[in-house]
């Protein structure tokens, strides 16, 4: 067997700072608890050689120039430890989550796809660098061992079977987390090294520590029957930033959303999965000046005529969504929450001209909604009912079935509803339209086809009724048109109400 660790040095301040690469190269702290016990639990080098330290007061920390604090979210590592979990995926299926900082991977037998345990390790660097996290690797025949390297390695550790105790003499036995009053006694005997532990009599130190003494000597030793339980992978995929100072404007937004979506595609693509619904959370600021919402968390989504892992496109919808629905105030917090579909997977015909790429129609689709508002873009639905117009709008979704590679002989007439209906003025005779006023043009009526009484809703108080004509019209200044037009039974009113094509 053989099993690699991942380790993520400093877990709490890498996850707060993996969406804010400009400040990573500055003295960083993270702050947790409630005022007025505010106190430092991770700090980076920067920082460290500040002299800050964990345990220190956020005031006392703010004290020192140049120093970037945050508060501990709960969210953003949570973010991090599953984004590094995906990652680590794409080498093993069979993957346990030992704690938020530390995975392990049973990597036996993929020497032939991945190359060396060496080059796997480099290979699980370089992905997670992908995420902006720096981690460590240790590679061993059992899991203990390899959790000990990566923890104690300067990048990465390859400890060869049966050199375990040897090239872990030097460990400190703080890495083992002993209880405290085995930690006290062997601090008493001068014990605290890995080698010093193992070269302990096996009888004397069990018949003073135990078993919980003879199981540490084990681990120290490099021995280690410990089974992999791989851990379920959870569905969820979100991540989040927030702001020290309110972002107003949304170009600034559009540069965080870039970097939140990055993340979420190296997330699903480890997966095989692609974005169905996006849901974007912003947290606003209502104190600041000039707000116009009244809501704390304003919230959007986004749905997908179909699956896609584009970039540009996630980031330019959501650009045209919040344009034509302003969030109304400075945002403070951003949140992004993707809901995973398996990427539509289309057989084009051979014969069958290639139509524009729903992903693209979607972007231009959402410029017309922003003009002419959403409820009038989209793709006809009939209605059940006795209505006027016995169907509604409802947003374009492409269907999988292709159109036939045979040309029919049927001609199909489209036809273009005006809403509202226009109104007319109308010259009759004999009961049937002869003469029309329509858009400020005098038609004369050709051919008239009708009437056709129909009627609705007659139990309620929008009941109504019409009389409908189809009428060719001609007009010396332009070429005949073909139209639906009605007389409304209640008013007495005539109108146009569509234009055949």
């Amino acid at each position: 067997m053989l099993f690699a660790c991942v380790f993520v040095p400093n877990f709490t301040a890498q996850a707060a700072l993996r969406h804010e690469g400009d400040i990573r190269d500055k003295p960083f702290a993270v702050v947790a608890g409630k005022p007025p016990h505010v106190r430092v639990v991770a700090i980076n080098a920067k920082a460290q050689k500040m002299g800050l330290w964990g345990g220190m007061t956020r005031s006392d920390a703010e004290a020192m120039a140049s120093v970037q604090i945050r508060e501990r979210r709960t969210g953003l590592e949570s973010a991090a430890h599953a984004a590094l979990f995906d990652c680590m995926t794409r080498f093993s299926p069979w993957c346990e989550s030992v704690s938020d900082d530390t995975l392990v991977l049973d990597i036996s037998g993929l020497s032939k796809l991945l190359g060396t345990p060496a080059q796997i390790a480099r290979s699980i660097r370089q992905q997670a660098r992908g995420l902006s996290l720096y981690v460590k690797v240790g590679v061993a025949g059992n899991i203990d061992s390899a959790i000990h390297a990566a923890r104690t390695a300067r990048n990465i550790c390859i400890v060869p079977a049966g050199r375990e105790a040897a090239l872990l003499k030097n460990v400190s036995l703080e890495v083992l987390e002993p209880s405290p009053p085995i930690a006290e006694t062997l601090t008493r005997w001068g014990i605290r090294t890995f080698g010093q532990l193992a070269a302990l009599p096996e009888v004397d130190l069990s018949q003073r520590l135990g078993k919980e003494g003879m199981r540490l000597q084990a681990l120290a030793q490099g021995r280690s029957a410990r089974i992999l339980s791989p851990t379920a992978r959870p569905l969820l995929f979100e991540e989040e930033m927030q702001f020290d100072d309110a972002v107003e404007d949304l170009e600034s937004l559009a540069f965080v959303f870039n970097r939140l979506l990055d993340q979420l595609m190296r997330r699903l693509t480890s997966r095989s999965l692609a974005v169905g619904e996006l849901i974007v959370e912003l947290q606003l600021n209502l104190a600041a000046d000039g707000a116009a919402a009244t809501e704390r968390l304003f919230k959007r989504t986004l749905k997908l005529p179909v699956p896609t892992v584009d970039i540009k496109m996630l980031l330019k919808l959501l650009q045209l969504d919040l344009e034509a629905h302003p969030p109304g105030a400075p945002v403070v917090r951003v949140m992004l929450h993707a809901e995973a579909s398996r990427p539509r997977i289309v057989q084009e015909g051979m014969f069958v001209p290639k139509g524009p790429e729903p992903q693209r129609l979607e972007i231009t689709l959402a410029k017309i909604r922003k003009i002419v508002g959403e409820d009038r873009v989209g793709s006809p639905e009939l209605i059940g009912g006795h209505l006027q117009v016995p169907f509604r709008i409802v947003r374009f979704s492409p269907g999988s079935a292709h159109s036939s590679t045979t040309k029919s002989a049927t001609r199909h007439t489209s036809v273009r509803i005006f809403r509202p209906s226009v109104s007319i003025r109308v010259e009759r005779a004999n009961g049937a339209p002869r003469r029309i006023n329509f858009h400020g043009i005098n038609y004369r009526v050709v051919q008239a086809s009708g009437p056709w009484r129909r009627s609705g809703e007659w139990w309620t108080q929008g009941h109504w009724g019409r009389d409908e004509w189809d009428l060719i019209l001609d007009c010396s200044e332009s070429s005949s048109i073909l139209v639906r037009a009605y007389r409304d039974l209640v008013s007495g009113l005539w109108y146009v109400e569509a234009e055949y094509d």
